[in-house]
């Protein structure tokens, strides 16, 4: 048996084209689609990320505006800044982001971002809306991004058994949340669970999203099972070693060892041929985002 590829690159091709599309029709009623970047420092990841963001928005004509603060910025500057922000009209959704250097107190400035410009929902008020099944708010991207991939490959999650290992506030908290709204019947697995194969093996649908290669294999999954792998990780050889390709780089990977591909129904993985995994839904997802808070502020949603 070999699993059917679930492609986050190909779902994320068909969220950016109707992307295009809402950003040309908002407009055309004089509404440019804008989201703000508040990113601290000149960490060379921060600014890759932030660069693959602009091209991404670009594509689907959604303006985007970076805002960078030097290191030692203070916490009343950079609030300061965050309400200057929220309320700039201009300014449809902020993305800050994380971690923010030790001065910077998150959990102050989690509730200072504005809730309806919070395309990451890092305001806790938009994870109430979560749990409350309110579709007005903003919900994790990574965990909604699993949500869109099922949605595409038409996984319906009605009455199946669902396994998560993970459970953050970013991915496993929201997800199982989502999850549970589309009556699936939902177990968590983390650092402290006992016996995570015997979960595994009973599920109809696994994520898991922990960044240790190898984490999921064969044996843990059932025949029909599908396998979502939403983690980053690097590919380790049967001695704990590095794969490294051919141009000397550590091959990128996720939780599910390559040996899920023969076992598993459908399987998505960074892990190389399981998919290509989530990464580029997340992004078109905050496209999404944005456009979604461009039409509640102007009274269009």
């Amino acid at each position: 048996m070999s699993a059917t590829i679930l492609s986050g690159k190909t779902v994320s091709e068909h969220m950016i084209l109707k992307l295009t599309e809402e950003s040309r029709l908002l407009r055309e009623k004089g509404i440019i689609p804008r989201l703000a970047i508040l990113r601290v420092g000149d960490d060379m990841g921060s600014v890759s990320y932030e660069k693959s963001i602009i091209k991404r928005m670009a594509a689907s004509e959604i303006e985007v505006e970076s805002i960078v603060f030097s290191e030692d910025v203070t916490q009343d500057e950079f609030l300061a800044k965050l309400s200057e922000v929220n309320g700039n009209e201009l300014i449809h959704s902020i993305l800050i982001f994380k971690p923010l250097p030790p001065q910077l107190d998150e959990e102050v400035i989690k509730y200072a971002i504005s809730p309806a410009k919070d395309p990451d929902a890092m305001n806790p008020t938009n994870l109430g809306k979560l749990m409350i099944g309110d579709n007005a708010g903003f919900f994790p991207c990574t965990a909604e991004g699993v949500m869109k991939l099922l949605e595409y490959y038409e996984v319906d999650l009605k009455g199946k058994d669902v396994v998560i290992i993970n459970n953050s506030a970013v991915v496993g908290k929201p997800l199982a949340m989502m999850m549970t709204n589309e009556f699936a019947t939902v177990t968590m697995c983390h650092v402290y669970t006992k016996d995570v194969k015997s979960y595994t093996q009973k599920a109809d649908i696994v994520v898991t999203a922990v960044g240790k290669y190898g984490l999921v294999n064969a044996d843990m999954l059932s025949e029909d099972a599908v396998l979502v792998d939403v983690a980053m990780s690097t590919m380790k050889d049967d001695d704990g070693n590095p794969v490294i390709d051919e141009k000397g780089k550590k091959v990128r990977a996720g939780d599910a060892h390559v040996d899920c591909l023969e076992k598993a129904k459908m399987v998505t993985s960074a892990t190389p041929g399981l998919g290509g995994g989530t990464g580029p839904i997340t992004t078109a997802l905050l496209g999404e985002h944005v456009i979604k808070a461009a039409k509640l502020q102007s009274g269009l949603f």
